[in-house]
């Protein structure tokens, strides 16, 4: 398949009505013949074309290759080549096909509706309208110097072919065309060159001149249709904008002449107030003036807080002082019930072991009792035994009695001691129940000395805090009076300051009247709103893919 087949199949040509953009541009029957008029195209160029085909097509490849060999090398070009849905063998491809379609083209509407195309793709691709341009710079460099071979070759071929013809002549052979160049003779003439030979040089350069020319037209013919197909973008660019702005315009007055005429209403309103301002000003200033006198009251006031402060502050130093000696003092009363609850309880101590002493009492007794038991019923024994004793002394008698009374008295001491060691029991138990309620009432008072320490030593920290409170409110009362001073001379200021501003204010009447005037030059310049900023665009090659 021929390169010039498969021309202009990309991707981009979706997005492209040719029609209507040759419509756009005007490209029909009568402005094509117009163009060609105008610079000259006329059959023989067509026909010059048709001949350049060959050499076209046999360099296509090479002049397609080194086309983009010089693009790729500058960083804008290839930014754009990049952008290109096809790649850099399919762009060589395509470059192909149009190289050989410049010798081979009807040259009619749809020959030119074709280049209009090939100016939108490029178009579309944001490629710079200087870039496209200055791209037949670089087309132009490599078609000329095939161009050049050829003119040169056209004219070897015309000397040849005149050489020819010169050897069927008298002054045929080499002979003749040394003469005719000028050498091997002695002619004294300046005539060196044969005007036939010189003709015939100046034909054929011409000839391929005009073969560079046809080929110049028409790629000119190109050049005019694609730069139109970027006129024709930038137009459509422009109408946009313009409308937007017209419409913009259109709806900023819409939207600012109800604001405009609210605040129309709104200055005249202002214009009253400031009015009302004005007295209300006046009559600021006479309340700022019995605001000084007050000011002047409070001053003393604040400086009699002030000594106030000073003596609630000794108190409270005082107060501090007390319950400093407080805590002291039940410091060493909690030690003191320490020292009693320890005492209490060495007595509790004893009296448990009086009432255990008791006890081994009890045991003794109750052997003595058992002694004198013995003893009793050993006087008995013996008495029995004396009256039947023939004994006239009766010793036995007296002894017996004796018996029996010692055994009586020590039962009856027994008795006693008994009753004795029973009352010091009884003792013994209510001095253990006297000292564990000693003991209780020592726990009592000690937990309420403690909380009566905790109490005082809140107290200490309440009273110490007052102290640093009061020395705050002191020092605070101190500024108080210095900014109350203070606030007395702003207040003289203030009233200064309202005098002016009841004169400002009547100014401001007169600027809002000023204002309303100038709202009705906005609201006429607002009709002539043009201003806005063209909204950005997806570019065609950025949707692709």
């Amino acid at each position: 398949m021929h390169p010039e087949q498969t021309f202009g199949g990309g991707q981009l040509n979706e997005y492209v009505d040719v029609e209507e953009l040759v419509a756009n541009i005007g490209l029909d029957e009568a402005d094509v013949a117009w163009r060609k008029d105008f610079i000259g195209f006329d059959d023989d160029d067509a026909r010059r074309l048709a001949d350049l085909e060959p050499l076209l097509r046999d360099n296509q490849e090479a002049i397609a290759d080194d086309f983009y060999d010089n693009l790729v090398v500058d960083e804008r070009t290839r930014e754009i080549i990049e952008r290109s849905p096809k790649g850099i063998d399919a762009l060589k491809q395509t470059q192909r096909a149009y190289l050989v379609s410049l010798a081979s083209g009807d040259y009619d509407r749809s020959y030119f509706q074709n280049r209009a195309r090939i100016g939108k793709l490029h178009e579309l691709l944001d490629m710079p309208l200087k870039q496209y341009v200055g791209q037949y710079g670089v087309y132009y460099d490599l078609l000329l110097d095939r161009l050049n071979e050829r003119i040169q070759d056209q004219v070897i071929d015309a000397v040849e072919e005149w050489a020819t013809d010169r050897e069927q002549s008298d002054r045929g052979g080499l002979g003749g065309l040394a003469e005719t160049l000028g050498f091997g003779t002695e002619r004294d003439d300046e005539v060196t060159l044969e005007e036939s030979f010189e003709e015939t040089i100046r034909g054929a350069i011409d000839d391929g001149l005009r073969d560079v020319l046809a080929l110049l037209k028409v790629i000119n013919l190109d050049m005019q249709v694609a730069v139109e197909t970027y006129v024709d973008s930038y137009a459509q660019r422009l109408e946009r904008s313009i409308d937007r702005r017209k419409q913009l315009a259109h709806e900023v007055e819409t939207d600012v002449q109800g604001p405009i005429d609210e605040l129309h209403e709104t200055s005249e309103v202002v214009a009253d107030r400031a009015e009302r301002i004005s007295a209300h000003t006046s009559t600021q200033a006479d309340a700022v003036g019995r605001a000084a006198s007050e000011l002047s009251e409070i001053s003393a006031g604040v400086e009699e807080i002030a000594s106030v402060a000073d003596d609630v502050s000794e108190e409270s130093e005082r107060t501090e002082r007390l319950a400093a000696a407080g805590v002291e003092s039940a410091d060493d009363a909690l030690d003191d019930l320490q020292a009693i609850e320890d005492a209490t309880a060495r007595v509790e101590g004893a009296a448990t072991d009086l009432e255990a002493r008791t006890d081994d009492i009890d045991d003794i007794l109750e052997r003595l009792e058992d002694v004198a038991d013995r003893t009793t019923m050993l006087a008995t024994n013996a008495k029995i035994e004396s009256s039947r004793s023939e004994a006239a002394d009766g010793t036995m008698g007296v002894i017996a009695d004796e018996v029996r009374s010692f055994a009586d008295q020590t039962k009856a001491d027994i008795a006693a001691i008994e009753d004795a060691v029973e009352d010091v029991r009884a003792d013994a138990r209510r001095t253990v129940e006297t000292t564990e309620e000693t003991v209780r009432r020592v726990d009592d008072g000690t937990d309420r000395v403690r909380e009566t320490v905790t109490s005082l030593e809140e107290i200490h920290e309440a009273a110490r805090s007052t102290a640093a409170g009061i020395d705050e409110v002191t020092t605070a009362t101190d500024q108080q009076a210095r900014s109350v001073e203070t606030t007395a001379g702003m207040v003289d200021d203030l009233s200064t300051t309202a005098d002016r501003v009841a004169t400002a204010a009547e100014s401001l009447a007169a600027a809002s009247q000023e204002q309303t005037a100038s709202l009705q030059q906005v609201s006429q310049s607002v009709g002539r709103l043009t201003d806005e900023e063209p909204q950005p665009r997806t570019p065609i090659y950025e949707r692709i893919g």
